[in-house]
């Protein structure tokens, strides 16, 4: 699977949940084309233009063959002119990546070797997925190692530690046969950020201790020197403590490859304690992250992490397999690459943590999931960003969506709420501080119809009528809220805020109709008659209504208009796949079916626009509609574009979800109103068509009555 040189920079790392990630860029005028040695990676954000710095994490990697060195990662030798007569680049020959893997081959004085970066995906083991490392492995043929003289160098720079000129202070330790750096802010701000970047905790690199294992801590020139002169460290470490950009501090390890050992592995990550703190009426909660119930240090964690490098892969593997397996099975080659090259970017988007007892106290027992939006505007735990990430969650493991809701819904039992409908978000990552006034961005029909869609595909997939009944009269009263105001919105904003407001949407009229309707099922999950048949009577009566007021024949296709009062527009209805995927049959097949004739008029080159407002395309609701296709050549239309979007590479950025459908690149790019949504959870919602099988299976769904 390879769309490598699309506009998605290809993931190396993605180590620490919301804070830190790092990406190769590939994309756009100025971007690698997807070669690892000569670039440096990046943190995710977007090179603004007079933005201070370019968000570089420095990562350096060379290879020493018989006496000849070759840069293979980042631009260690190809940039720093004191290197200018020993600049050899070895020659990557291959690129490959998979939902957990991005895998570069690489040919260098005739011998071929391997550069694998793995985020391990755990997802039905929550301690394990809330660990926030990742793994380098360098590996050459057993021939290979018998014949040459081969020894692998790789270091980190402060980068890691600090998205600004911070001053830094550092260690080296030996744990478990593990050896570890640490490097930190010397003067720590606790939930503070800059550049996006945690500045609090540390970041540590790690490798195994074995015979020909040699660390060091150093200038970047001086010990990159020293290993091109002598293929190894001396395990010397520099002990001045320095600003980042202060003759760059880094922190290094040789290995001696051989015929028993002809690898090298790595462990990065960033290592933060406490992770977030959280509204109660007693105040603000610290929370630390999930592993800290597994692992009584940060480097007993990263001691097992190291450890079980050969496990991890070996499970890696498996995930990858059946990702792509499953996902070829629903839709083809082209629905694989998006959907593998989602995974990594969508998991690092939140992160686990310790949980809340019913006294308002840290419950090292329990679990909570926190999300940073990240790009948009970085509010922590936004429901209508977990909302398209959730398709996602209920593939890998739909636990991880209730742990997800479990704090807005904690803090709205907390009475500190005063708003009839859901909370929009809790603050700004990491600092959920609530809105008691009352004061959130107000999406109120777009958040109580997420909230309940998402509470009943939870119920569907597990069963778990414990949690529904817990929750019962919260979903009650943002039901009640819906059967006033969801049928006939009055101006607001919907998730697609960065269009505006509009009253009487006709897509965000669906979304109500959906939640009434699933209320109207988890009635039915605790036995609540009454309360089923007037859920479900009113939404079926809505759906009646809402055909009456929101199709329109334009072109003689009819579909549906993006607003009841305006004949002349339309708009993708991709809030339709909640009658869908939770299997409610509100609306009519020939809703579907005049939906996705309609779709096939607007095609752009690169996509189907979100609305006759602009030519702007959201890939997520893009599969959305594709996984409420009647057929799979309706389905198709709408899902290979997205591939050509990728295989552009107009754009310099992690994964981009909105972008123009004429020239696949960023929305206002070059005028005075670009809009940059980049690594964002919302890419999630590509897996929007295993959700569906999912949920097929799960409500005995044998054929689908959309299709055929």
């Amino acid at each position: 699977m390879c769309v490598q040189h699309g506009c998605s920079r290809t993931p190396l790392t993605l180590v620490l949940p919301a804070d830190l990630n790092a990406w190769l860029s590939t994309g756009g005028e100025d971007g690698s084309k997807g070669f690892l040695a000569g670039s440096w990676p990046q943190h995710w954000p977007v090179h603004y233009a007079g933005s201070e710095r370019d968000h570089r994490l420095s990562w350096a990697g060379l290879i020493r063959i018989d006496d000849v060195t070759f840069e293979f990662l980042g631009a260690p030798l190809s940039g720093d002119p004191s290197f200018a007569d020993e600049q050899k680049s070895a020659r990557q020959v291959a690129f490959e990546y998979t939902a957990t893997r991005s895998i570069f081959t690489f040919e260098a004085a005739g011998v071929r070797f391997n550069a694998t970066f793995l985020s391990p995906v755990t997802p039905e083991d929550l301690a394990r997925q809330s660990l926030p490392f990742s793994y380098l492995t360098v590996d050459v043929s057993i021939e290979a190692a018998s014949r040459h003289s081969i020894a692998v160098y790789t270091d980190i720079s402060g980068e890691w530690a600090s998205g600004e000129n911070a001053e830094l202070m550092w260690s080296y330790k030996n744990a478990s046969h593990v050896g570890i750096h640490s490097v930190s802010r010397k003067e720590q701000v606790q939930f503070g950020e800059s550049a996006e970047q945690a500045e609090w905790g540390q970041a540590v690199y790690a490798t195994d201790l074995r015979a020909g294992v040699f660390a060091g801590t150093g200038h970047a020139l001086s010990l990159r020197r020293e290993f091109l002169q002598n293929g190894r460290l001396s395990s010397k470490h520099d002990t001045e403590y320095r600003k980042v950009q202060d003759r760059q501090p880094v922190f290094g390890f040789s290995v001696k490859m051989s015929k028993s050992q002809p690898s090298a592995t790595f462990s990065i990550g960033h290592i933060r304690d406490p992770y977030v703190n959280f509204v109660t009426p007693e105040g603000q909660l610290d929370l630390s992250g999930l592993w800290t119930t597994r692992h009584s240090h940060y480097t007993d964690a990263l001691s097992c992490f190291q450890s079980a490098w050969s496990a991890a892969f070996d499970e890696a593997r498996k995930f990858d397999e059946k990702v792509r397996r499953d996902a070829r099975r629903a839709s083809g080659d082209n629905y694989a690459a998006l959907a593998e090259l989602s995974v990594r970017q969508a998991f690092a988007t939140f992160e686990l943590t310790t949980g809340v007892s019913e006294d308002w106290e840290e419950d090292k027992n329990g679990v909570m999931a926190h999300l940073k939006e990240i790009s948009s505007n970085g509010d922590m735990t936004t429901v209508d960003v977990i909302f398209p990430l959730h398709p996602l969650l209920l593939y890998t493991n739909p636990k991880l969506l209730s742990l997800l809701l479990e704090p807005l819904l904690r803090y709205t039992h907390s009475g500190l709420y005063p708003n009839r409908w859901p909370v929009h978000d809790l603050g700004r990552y990491p600092n959920a501080t609530g809105y008691n006034e009352g004061n959130d961005e107000p999406m109120p029909v777009e958040e109580a119809g997420n909230m309940l869609w998402m509470a009943l595909a939870y119920y569907q997939l597990t069963k778990d009528a414990v949690w529904v009944e817990k929750h019962y009269e919260l979903f009650k009263q943002w039901t009640a809220f819906l059967l006033n105001d969801g049928l006939v919105p009055d101006e607001q904003l919907s998730t697609d805020d960065f269009a505006g407001t509009l009253s009487n949407q006709t897509n965000l009229a669906v979304k109500a109709i959906v939640g009434i309707g699933a209320m109207g099922r988890l009635a039915h999950a605790l036995g609540r008659l009454t309360d089923q048949i007037h859920y479900r009577s009113a939404a079926e009566a809505f759906a009646t209504e809402w055909q009456r007021m929101a199709i329109t024949d334009q072109g003689g296709v009819r579909h549906a208009k993006l607003s009841y009062q305006d004949e002349d527009s339309w708009g993708t209805l991709y809030n339709l796949f909640g009658d869908r995927v939770l299997n409610l049959k509100l609306f009519s097949r020939d809703v579907y079916r005049n939906q996705g004739a309609w779709y096939r008029t607007q095609l752009e080159k690169y996509g189907l626009p979100l609305d006759s407002r602009h030519k702007w395309a959201k890939s997520d609701w893009a599969v959305f509609a594709a996984a409420c296709a009647v057929d799979s050549q309706g389905r198709d239309l709408l899902l290979d574009p997205l591939v050509d979007y990728l295989k552009a590479g107009k754009v310099d950025a992690p994964l981009p979800d909105l972008y123009e459908t004429p020239s696949a690149d960023f929305p206002g790019r070059g005028l005075d109103w670009p809009i940059y949504f980049i690594a964002r959870p919302v890419v999630g919602g590509h897996f929007a068509l295993l959700a569906l099988e999912k949920l097929n299976e799960a409500n005995d769904v044998d054929e689908d009555p959309f299709r055929g």
